[in-house]
């Protein structure tokens, strides 16, 4: 695996720093901070109880992504990934001899849009669910699929606080807690000369946790943080913080943004105080997305990020192949595309071997995930129909969850900005 020893030390020097303070007094970085209006993990609505699933019926899983709002320019061909596992199981003759069901809802990027969403599937027949994308939505439904024993798994929110918050045994990622994303990140920042950063970041637990994990790793390194600059998510004007983000004379500026109602502000209003003469470094949250390069009218090109990928192996070569045609050959894949079909396959798979209702398809992710007898996609379904140990290979990668629902690994894209494309440099493997 590409740099598997270095990304180990950065990581260890920033356990380090954490035990000893981290940056909650131990820094000199100047934190500005702004109203949020996040909606609490404990945010609550009405609770639609999942009906018990008898032998015969058939599977029905949702898919929750934002077709609205943040991130409502990703949704979409996320959303497609979780399609291609549905339509590909159903191809070689469904669950329980039946197609597997797959609704589809809108999760936005917000609390009250994500519980929403789900009360509808949920009242659809919903047992399995592949969301929410944002991790301030995927905290807000968490109460909720818990008291309707309904599985929930997200291929893309990230946020270190979804390995500590109480699950109740429903959730589970596909996607890797930005722990790790954090350390990639400062490795790439370090490996390119950069001495001192300014971070600019959504001011909800995605941002924070991955601003966090970046500092501390970064200072870690050596590295000095003369910013960190919050914004609130709702926010619509953003002259202050893109002001406040560019003192200190930073050699570069590490963007954890959302594109389609913030971050294309943000990133305009920093050319306009000509900030964008320094690199700017981006995350997932943008990774793909054309109306960020658009609204940046060019003032982009060349700049880099970091966001979780896959590696080249036959489970993505497959994938790629059914995304591909999902898209008349348009796109072989997208940002966590293959991690939103490593959900739905790994709900199916664990309905398979466990039972079809929310309860037993959230207690068989663990050991669908790893285990057993290797196997790609599809593949594992005889496995599990004759009742026999698996170890589902992702598309993602080896996927492998841990007690708390989270990968044990993740592989990570290092791309540039280039023209209307966002070009994979390197692909890095870690821990």
């Amino acid at each position: 695996m590409k740099n598997r020893k270095a990304l180990a030390l950065i990581a260890i020097l920033a356990l380090v720093a954490t035990a000893c303070g981290g940056s909650d007094g131990g820094s000199d970085e100047a934190v500005v901070e702004v109203e949020t209006t996040e909606a609490p993990a404990t945010t609550e609505a009405p609770t639609t109880t999942a009906a018990p699933a008898s032998a015969g019926d058939p599977l029905v899983l949702a898919s929750l992504m934002p077709l609205s709002g943040d991130l409502a320019s990703l949704g979409p061909g996320i959303a497609l990934g979780a399609q291609v596992a549905v339509d590909q199981v159903n191809a070689l003759g469904g669950v329980n001899g039946q197609d597997v069901v797959f609704l589809e809802g809108d999760s936005g990027c917000n609390a009250d849009v994500a519980l929403t969403g789900l009360q509808d599937v949920i009242a659809q027949g919903a047992q399995g669910v592949m969301g929410a994308a944002c991790s301030s939505a995927t905290l807000a439904l968490l109460s909720s699929v818990i008291e309707a024993n309904v599985a929930l798994v997200s291929p893309s929110s990230t946020s270190p606080q979804l390995t500590t918050v109480e699950k109740g045994g429903m959730f589970s990622r596909t996607a890797p807690s930005d722990a790790f994303q954090g350390v990639v990140l400062a490795a790439e920042l370090v490996k390119d000369g950069i001495e001192t950063i300014s971070i600019i970041s959504r001011a909800d637990s995605y941002g924070r946790g991955l601003a966090n994990a970046t500092l501390e790793a970064f200072e870690a390194q050596g590295g000095s943080v003369a910013n960190v600059v919050y914004h609130a998510a709702d926010a619509s004007e953003f002259s202050a913080e893109v002001t406040a983000v560019g003192k200190g004379n930073p050699d570069a500026i590490v963007a954890i943004l959302f594109p389609d109602t913030t971050g294309c502000p943000i990133v305009q209003g920093a050319f306009e105080q000509g900030l964008t003469d320094i690199p700017w470094y981006f995350t997932d949250g943008v990774k793909d997305s054309a109306t960020l390069i658009e609204c940046s009218q060019g003032a982009l090109e060349g700049f880099k990020g970091v966001a979780p990928g896959a590696s080249e192996s036959a489970a993505l070569e497959s994938f790629k192949a059914l995304y591909s045609a999902a898209t008349n050959g348009e796109n072989e894949t997208f940002i966590f595309a293959p991690q939103a079909y490593d959900a739905a396959m790994l709900m199916i798979l664990s309905a398979i071997a466990n039972g079809t209702d929310g309860k037993s398809i959230a207690g068989g992710m663990i050991a669908a995930s790893g285990g057993g007898t290797p196997c790609i996609g599809a593949e594992c379904i005889d496995l599990a129909l004759a009742g026999e140990d698996f170890d589902y290979v992702g598309a993602s990668g080896p996927i492998d969850l841990d007690a708390n629902g989270d990968p044990t690994a993740g592989t990570y894209d290092i791309y540039q900005i280039q023209g209307s494309d966002y070009v994979v440099l390197e692909t890095i493997d870690y821990p």
